[in-house]
């Protein structure tokens, strides 16, 4: 009797190991297909993970990871469960302050941001993502702070040198900016949103032809994030394609992410076909999304001029 009963007992607890075992893999592989950025694939290898071990806190973490990536909220509830589960989860709590920033409820994102660096100061990507509240939040200062401990630390990660290019161009640093933009194509020659930070500083100084090339790189490479479309859609309007601008516009808007040029490119588009309720009601969007106090003056005074102020 009691041989039997430990027969089950070491089944159960081998069974148990093979299991946890089986789940460990697929988190580790999940976890490298989602730094590639192979989402779609890093989301499968966490949600079977799950199935093997559904209370578990890492896979749960970086199903919630891959999810946000593709609209915010969708993530939401498994980067909970996690932080639930593991309260130190560094994962999660970064995770879930990328959500909160994406979904707009920048006071949840910066205290997610902030316990993510507490948890582990020495990763990189923490300190990206407080830099991309801070940033959100107006502190732009403080952000590029936080984006060159993160170079500190890993002076590869392409996405802290684009993070970094935005706020330059914030602070008027159109050299720095520049340099941080092509060093991160330079570091990651497959990274899709530098291609589209790099396409809107070429509209800014007048190069629509490089733009477009960009923009198209950026949107073959990213075909789910809405800086190239945004791009795309300036430079289309700017050859005077509205109906190929408004497509572009309308694409990065239904993304789900908040874009002032998205907005600003569509309000732009509805003035010069006279429809004058929908382009206030898109420039006045653009206004709350400005990424600077002149940009949303620059926006205040096109919409004056229409007698849409």
């Amino acid at each position: 009797m009691h041989r039997t009963a430990l027969a089950i007992m070491l089944t159960t607890a081998f069974t148990f190991i093979s299991c946890s075992n089986a789940a460990q893999a697929e988190i580790d592989r999940g976890n490298e297909l989602l730094n590639s950025n192979e989402v779609e694939e890093a989301f499968a290898a966490f949600d079977a993970a799950i199935k093997l071990d559904p209370d578990n806190a890492a896979a749960l973490a970086g199903r919630g990871c891959s999810r946000s990536l593709a609209e915010s909220h969708l993530g939401m509830a498994d980067l909970d469960k996690s932080i639930e589960l593991d309260p130190g989860s560094y994962a999660g709590h970064r995770c879930r302050a990328e959500a909160h920033r994406s979904g707009g409820d920048l006071d949840a994102a910066m205290a997610d941001a902030t316990k993510a660096v507490e948890l582990d100061a020495s990763r990189a990507t923490g300190h990206v993502t407080l830099g991309n509240v801070l940033d959100e939040l107006g502190r732009t200062a403080e952000a590029i702070g936080e984006y060159d401990k993160a170079i500190e630390i890993d002076a590869t990660l392409a996405n802290a040198y684009n993070q970094r290019s935005i706020a330059r161009t914030r602070m008027d640093d159109d050299a720095g900016a520049a340099a941080d933009v092509d060093k991160a194509i330079e570091l990651d020659p497959e990274y899709g949103p530098a291609y589209g930070v790099r396409a809107m500083a070429r509209i800014f100084a007048g190069d629509c032809e490089h733009a477009m090339a960009d923009a198209e790189k950026a949107i073959a490479l990213e075909p789910d994030f809405p800086s190239g479309y945004s791009a795309r859609a300036l430079c289309r309007g700017d050859a005077g394609d509205l109906d190929g601008a408004l497509r572009d516009a309308d694409t990065a808007i239904e993304l789900g992410r908040a874009d002032f040029f998205a907005f600003y490119t569509r309000g732009l588009i509805y003035l010069e076909r006279s429809d004058l309720p929908k382009a206030r009601s898109d420039l006045g969007r653009a206004i709350e999304l400005a990424p600077t106090a002149e940009s949303a003056d620059e926006v205040r005074v096109l919409m004056a001029e229409y007698g849409l102020d």
